[in-house]
This record gives C-alpha cells, sequence and structure tokens, in this order.
C-alpha cells in the first residue's frame, strides 16, 4: 500500500516540488486522522467515521491488535483486506494518471 500511495503522489505531482508537497500534507493528515499520534477513539464521531476511510487507520488498527491487544491472526484479516484494497486504489490511480511516454 505504501508503495502504490508513493507511486500516486509521484503520477500525481506535476514536478519533483508539487509531488513533495503533497506527499508531505497527505501523510501528515493520515497519520493524524489514522490514530497514530492521538488514538482514534478520542476524536468526536464523526471524525471516527470518516477515518475509516484513510489507510492509516487501518494500518494503526492492525498493529495495535496484533501487539497489544492479543488478537489473532484471523483479526488482522480486516486490516489485511482493507490495506490490499487501498493499495489496488492507489494503483489504479497511478495506472491511470501515469504518463506514458514512447520510444
Amino acid at each position: 500500500m505504501c508503495a502504490t500511495f508513493g507511486l500516486m503522489v509521484a503520477a500525481l505531482g506535476r514536478t519533483p516540488q508539487a509531488a513533495r508537497g503533497i506527499s508531505t500534507l497527505a501523510v501528515l493528515l493520515l497519520v493524524m486522522l489514522g490514530g497514530a499520534w492521538v488514538p482514534s477513539f478520542l476524536f468526536p464521531g464523526w471524525v471516527q467515521k470518516l477515518t475509516l476511510w484513510t489507510p492509516a487507520r487501518w494500518a494503526v488498527d492492525g498493529f495495535d491488535a496484533m501487539t497489544w491487544r492479543g488478537v489473532d491472526f484471523a483479526g488482522a484479516l480486516a486490516p489485511i483486506g482493507a490495506l490490499s484494497a487501498f493499495a489496488v486504489v492507489f494503483g489504479l490511480i497511478t495506472w491511470w494518471r501515469f504518463r506514458w511516454e514512447e520510444r
């Protein structure tokens, strides 16, 4: 998912500087909303629903489940599925936006 996200940012950015700005903003927002800085259960209810549409939330939930909540592998299947779905979506956006050059 991280690789396809990086490729998507590179494909969307018209210049390296634009891609750098997009990636910095996106990563900071995703990490904040994903619960990596502040636990997501402290957010208002509407923000908690919004975070379900961010890949960082699923990654943090998967890590938390496997490390300190003691959930078995079956409990990590939902985060794995969600992150895989994000990877597919990011990959499709990259494929669509990438400027293919003929040689």
